[in-house]
């Protein structure tokens, strides 16, 4: 029998949703900021998500992890407890009941965006059988952490490769916005130029760009010669600053294209006045 601390209703409603849809997790994560509020002290928050993850259920150890990833980033007192039950969480086979658990654990460790602790725990669900667990990942590497060192560079230039574009797309995304730059990391994301996820494509652009790797320029001047050119593009012709671009990006903005980071790399692709 449940000892946790809480009413049953209120256990069954934290537990009545589903990870797979949007509008049902919002409406979780909305209950589970409310219970978070109620609890007031650290002492309280913490001593709940212990007491869910003593638990047998596998759904209900989940709540322990949904519960801190509501948690304020400019907070630090529950980063080392998540990191630990983290640890406890196993990877296993897809489907079942550990996919919510282990989609919680990732979560709970992506949403500390300003704690380089979390990137080795956030790092061992890259190997997961679940898209969802490996695009955690991806999206949620420390923002504090640039360069990345040797080990997360593996793992996201491995999940570049990865069958789910959203996991491809957040991983170019997360190397190339740091300053790590390598023959291998740039081959790595010019393979996905013409990659069929149009937004990986792009964050591939921008990352090769931003290195001012020359490969990338053929493919902007195919890509900013189409009205539906978007931002990343715009990014990426920003980052490379190449003057022969400026007259494909001074046609869209005269063709009505209305875009701050249009601008900006039209002023960057502008020769330089003496």
């Amino acid at each position: 029998m449940s000892t946790l601390p809480i009413p049953a209703q209120l256990l069954d409603e934290l537990l009545d949703y589903d990870d797979e849809d949007e509008e049902s997790t919002a409406t979780h994560f909305d209950r589970m900021e409310d219970v978070f509020a109620r609890l007031e002290t650290t002492a309280n928050r913490l001593g709940l998500a212990a007491a869910f993850w003593a638990e047998p259920a596998e759904p209900v150890r989940a709540l322990g992890f949904d519960l801190l990833a509501v948690q304020a980033h400019q907070f630090d007192w529950h980063v080392q407890p998540l990191i630990d039950a983290a640890a406890a969480v196993a990877l296993t086979e897809p489907g079942g009941a550990g996919v919510r658990l282990r989609r919680a654990a990732a979560n709970a460790l992506a949403c500390v965006i300003d704690d380089a602790r979390v990137l080795d725990p956030l790092l061992r669900f890259a190997r997961d059988p679940d898209a969802s667990v490996r695009w955690q990942v991806a999206r949620g590497i420390p923002a504090v952490v640039d360069p990345l060192p040797p080990e997360a560079v593996r793992v996201l230039s491995a999940l570049l490769r990865d069958e789910d574009s959203d996991v491809r797309d957040w991983s170019a995304f997360a190397l190339g916005s740091r300053e790590n730059d390598t023959p291998e990391l740039r081959d790595a994301l010019a393979r996905l130029l013409f990659d069929v996820d149009p937004d990986t494509a792009g964050e591939a652009a921008s990352a090769l760009a931003r290195r001012k790797d020359p490969r990338v320029l053929p493919v902007l001047k195919q890509m900013l010669a189409q009205p539906d050119a978007g931002f990343l593009y715009f990014e990426a012709a920003a980052e490379l600053a190449d003057p022969q671009l400026l007259p494909l990006l001074e046609k869209l903005a005269a063709d009505g294209v209305t875009d701050w980071m249009l601008q900006r790399a039209i002023e960057a692709c502008s020769p330089a006045v003496a």
